[in-house]
C-alpha cells in the first residue's frame, strides 16, 4: 500500500481525510448494518449494539462538520472581493449539485416526467430532506454569511457565530410549527422532522457552521493544525462541550416544561458538536505523531460524494434501480450482517482505487497530448 509523505501535503489540512475517512467508514457500515440486521437483534441491552447504536449517532454529524470546516477553508474569504472569488461561484453550483443529487436519489418514478401514479407516501419520500440536502444548503449558509460579512465589513467567524446560535435557540421552537399549514412541502420539509426528513435545517445546520467556524480559525492561521496547542485545545473545547451537555441533562431532570424541551435539545447538539471537535484534537494529535498516511485513506476522505452515492443506491436502490434493501431489509443475523458490512467496505476501497487509476489515466492523457 503506498503511503504518502506529510512533508509533501503540508498544504492540506492532513487531519480532516482521517477524519472524513473515518466518517465514511462509519457511514457505509452503519447504513449496511441498519438496512441488514433483524429486528430481534436490535436490542440495546447487548452491549456491541449499544456502542454501534451510539457511534452511529456522530456520523452525520462528523460528515457535516468536515463538509463545513474544508469549503469553508478553502474559501479564502480574505483574499477576494466577494463577487470576485471563485470560490464562491464553484460553492453555489457545489450547493445546488449536491441538493439536486439528493432529490435525484429519492426520484418517486422511473417514467421521469410522468407522475401519474406517484403516491403521497412517495412525494414525502422524494421530498424528505437528507444528508446531500442539508450539507449543500450548509454551503450556500457559508456563502451567505460571507456576502452578509463582507456587506458589514466584519470577519466571517462573526455571522457564523451569530447563525449557528440563531439555530440554537430557535430549533425547539422551529421544529413545533405545523409548516405544512403555511409553505409548500419542498420548502417545510427543511424545517421539521414531522414530514419524514432526517436532517432538517433546525437544528443540523448548526453543524455545517460549526465545522465553518474552525475552518475560517484554520485559514486565517496557517499549519497551526500541525502545532501541539492546537490539538490540545480542541480537546480541552470539545470535552467542555461534552460535560455541557451532561450539564444540561442533568438540569433537564430539575425542570417540567417546555423549558426541559429547550434543553434536552440543545444538549444533544452540544454532545454531538463537542464529540466532532474532540475527534478532531485527537487526529490533529495523531498527524503530528506520524511521518506518512497511506494513499488510500487521504483518496477515500476525497471521494466521499461518489462513496456516499454508489452505496446508498446498492443499499436502497433508487427509482430505476432496486436496492438490497427490497429484497433483503431486516433479515440477517449479526453474522451475516457484520460479514455484509466488511463486503460493503471492501468493495467502496475498490471504488476509491478505481477511481484513482482512472483519473491518473486521464492525467497521463493530458500530458501525452501536451508533447
Amino acid at each position: 500500500m503506498k503511503n504518502i509523505s506529510l512533508n509533501n501535503l503540508s498544504k492540506r489540512i492532513i487531519y480532516v481525510d482521517l477524519m472524513r475517512a473515518f466518517a465514511v467508514i462509519m457511514m457505509i457500515q452503519g447504513h449496511t448494518v441498519d438496512t441488514l440486521l433483524a429486528d430481534q437483534f436490535r436490542n440495546t441491552d447487548y452491549l456491541g449494539y449499544n456502542i454501534w447504536n451510539t457511534m452511529r449517532g456522530f456520523t452525520a454529524p462528523i460528515f457535516m462538520f468536515t463538509a463545513g470546516l474544508i469549503f469553508t477553508y478553502l474559501l479564502k474569504s480574505d483574499h477576494f472581493e466577494f463577487s470576485k472569488n471563485p470560490r464562491v461561484k464553484k460553492g453555489i453550483k457545489r450547493g445546488f449539485l449536491l441538493i439536486g443529487i439528493g432529490y435525484l436519489l429519492r426520484y418517486p418514478t422511473g417514467k421521469i416526467v410522468d407522475f401519474s401514479n406517484v403516491t403521497q407516501a412517495q412525494w414525502n419520500i422524494f421530498f424528505s430532506v437528507d444528508a446531500l440536502h442539508l450539507i449543500g444548503l450548509g454551503l450556500l449558509f457559508v456563502i451567505l454569511s460571507l456576502f452578509i460579512a463582507k456587506k458589514l465589513k466584519v470577519k466571517l467567524y462573526f455571522i457564523i457565530i451569530g447563525f449557528i446560535l440563531l439555530f440554537l435557540i430557535f430549533s425547539p421552537v422551529i421544529n413545533q410549527i405545523e409548516w405544512n399549514n403555511y409553505l409548500p412541502q419542498i420548502i417545510s420539509s427543511y424545517l421539521t422532522k414531522s414530514y419524514g426528513s432526517f436532517f432538517p435545517a433546525f437544528p443540523w445546520l448548526v453543524y455545517v457552521l460549526s465545522g465553518a467556524l474552525l475552518g475560517s480559525y484554520l485559514y486565517r492561521n496557517e499549519g497551526i493544525y500541525l502545532k501541539k496547542r492546537f490539538s490540545i485545545s480542541l480537546s480541552i473545547l470539545g470535552s467542555s462541550l461534552i460535560f455541557a451537555s451532561f450539564l444540561t441533562f442533568y438540569i433537564q431532570n430539575m425542570f417540567n416544561g417546555n423549558f426541559t424541551n429547550w434543553i434536552f435539545s440543545n444538549g444533544i447538539i452540544l454532545l454531538r458538536v463537542g464529540y466532532v471537535i474532540l475527534l478532531n484534537g485527537i487526529l490533529a494529535f495523531i498527524v503530528r505523531k506520524v511521518n506518512s498516511i497511506p494513499e488510500i485513506i487521504q483518496d477515500t476522505g476525497k471521494h466521499t460524494l461518489a462513496l456516499y452515492v454508489i452505496h446508498v443506491i446498492i443499499l436502497y436502490g433508487c427509482a430505476w434501480f432496486p436496492g438490497m434493501y427490497k429484497y433483503f431489509s431486516k433479515s440477517f443475523t449479526p453474522v451475516e450482517t457484520i460479514i455484509s458490512a466488511i463486503l460493503m467496505l471492501l468493495s467502496m476501497l475498490f471504488v476509491v482505487q478505481l477511481i484513482g487509476k482512472i483519473n491518473n489515466y486521464k492525467k497521463r492523457k493530458i500530458l501525452l497530448n501536451k508533447i
